[in-house]
């Protein structure tokens, strides 16, 4: 495959700061794709185009950007395009257009354990490929006629470690955003007067730390702690853990269903299953230097020798070029059949709903149009939408007055979450603010 060309799907840049972040506070990515994509691709292929649809999209909006990576497959003619699947940043028929040129389209899953019976299954149709690290939902992609790959999400950076001279600055770390459930278990640590650190969005006033800094607290902590919950109370593979492990941390995680094929529990990472064994087992790998640093080089080796995203790649595309590997799709279940319901329709109407919001707070050279289009095709009764619609055409000193309040919702939830960090406020508060930000993405279904 050295002689061939990829275009990739993904950012590459952390968009926080960007103005609209202001009016669309859950946009940006922490993710850094060009560590976990880019580069193991360049490995695998003599030729990577990025197409960076984030940079694009406030300056040609989603029609455009839709054109623009067809125009780009008919100038470059790449073999593939891999989409690590965020939202609905692309049209289906858009996709459907690509693969008429003959380039296949590989779709990355990586959140099926949530995801797949209201988003991943309904992109079989328009994918060559696809790819899940949830072993449960395989029989489900084969039954609908998917071709489907499974890995182990590998989303790290492996470094080098010097065993012999690590300086620990924290006992305990967590890095992650903030949630009901993360904020029990943490305060069942503080109960039991464990110096723990916090770090990410929600804990303190600083909130994100960069990617660099995230590793180094890998490092220098004695204990780094994952939590496996994913939204609707299941357990799912985070990609935290690998970039613990492959960092050189000691990884103590919330135990998942097959994790032990992937890791030798106790020597290689431990694991705990409720809130009383985590803080028995925080206890005892503090006072067992020896046996805690034997475990987290053990996981090192493990992962830097088997978990990488080159590793990651390297199966997908072998599997791919060996297509005898890969179950053929099943003609019982013919892929027209895979139709979205109407309340599945409204998951990317809102989607679209909401970014034609942004556009039209932000007065975004009009690509609200094109979003609100968008989210009429996907549900053409959503009477918000057409709400938004009829402002949009007002002129614009008297949609900013009526705009004014929904503005100030998008713009206050960063503050909001800053002054429910500085007290320990009930459970219920923060429910709240998890309703109010969900509102704004357009959750509100």
């Amino acid at each position: 495959m050295k002689n061939e060309t990829i275009i990739l799907l993904a950012p590459l840049k952390d968009y926080r700061e960007h103005k609209l972040c202001k009016y669309a506070p859950y946009w940006g990515f922490g993710h850094p794709f060009w560590l976990y994509d880019y580069e193991p691709l360049k490995r695998i292929f003599s030729r990577v185009i990025v197409y960076d649809y984030i940079e694009r999209l406030p300056e040609k909006g989603f029609k455009e950007i839709n054109e623009e990576l067809v125009e780009l497959v008919k100038i470059e003619k790449p073999k593939y395009i891999i989409w690590p699947s965020v939202n609905y940043e692309f049209l289906e028929s858009t996709f459907d257009k690509i693969r008429e040129l003959g380039t296949k389209i590989i779709g990355l899953f990586f959140d099926d354990e949530f995801r797949f019976d209201k988003y991943s299954k309904y992109w079989i149709p328009h994918l060559d490929f696809c790819v899940t690290n949830c072993e449960e939902v395989l029989e489900k992609y084969k039954k609908l006629g998917a071709k489907v790959i499974h890995v182990f999400v590998c989303h790290n950076f492996p470094l080098d470690v010097n065993w012999g001279n690590i300086q620990y600055k924290y006992d305990v770390s967590f890095v992650g955003s903030r949630n009901i459930e993360r904020l029990r278990y943490i305060r069942e640590i503080r109960k039991r007067k464990i110096n723990i650190h916090l770090f990410g969005r929600g804990w303190n006033l600083r909130g994100w730390i960069p990617f660099e800094e995230m590793l180094k607290i890998f490092q220098t902590s004695k204990i780094n702690l994952n939590f496996s919950g994913t939204k609707e109370n299941k357990k799912g593979w985070k990609g935290r853990m690998l970039e613990v492990v492959n960092a050189g941390g000691f990884l103590l995680t919330e135990f998942r269903p097959g994790i032990e094929k992937f890791f030798e529990i106790d020597k290689e990472i431990v694991c705990f299953k409720n809130a009383n064994e985590m803080v028995e087992k925080i206890t005892y790998y503090l006072n067992h230097e020896e046996e805690r640093k034997r475990i987290a080089q053990a996981g090192w080796k493990k992962g830097i020798t088997t978990y990488t995203p080159l590793h990651m790649y390297s199966k997908i595309f072998k599997a791919i070029e060996n297509s005898s590997s890969i179950e053929k799709r099943n003609n019982e279940f013919p892929l027209e059949t895979i139709n979205m319901p109407k309340e599945i329709r409204r998951i990317p109407s809102y989607y679209y709903l909401n970014w034609g919001n942004v556009f039209l707070i932000a007065n975004n050279k009009g690509f609200w149009k094109d979003a609100f289009s968008i989210s009429l095709f996907y549900d053409p009764s959503n009477f918000q939408t057409k709400i938004f619609q009829f402002i949009g055409s007002m002129p614009f000193f008297v949609r900013s007055i009526i705009l004014l309040p929904y503005a100030l919702l998008l713009k206050s939830l960063k503050f909001l979450k800053k002054i429910l960090t500085l007290f320990p406020f009930p459970f219920f508060v923060w429910k709240v603010y998890y309703k109010l930000k969900a509102i704004s993405r357009g959750e509100n279904l």
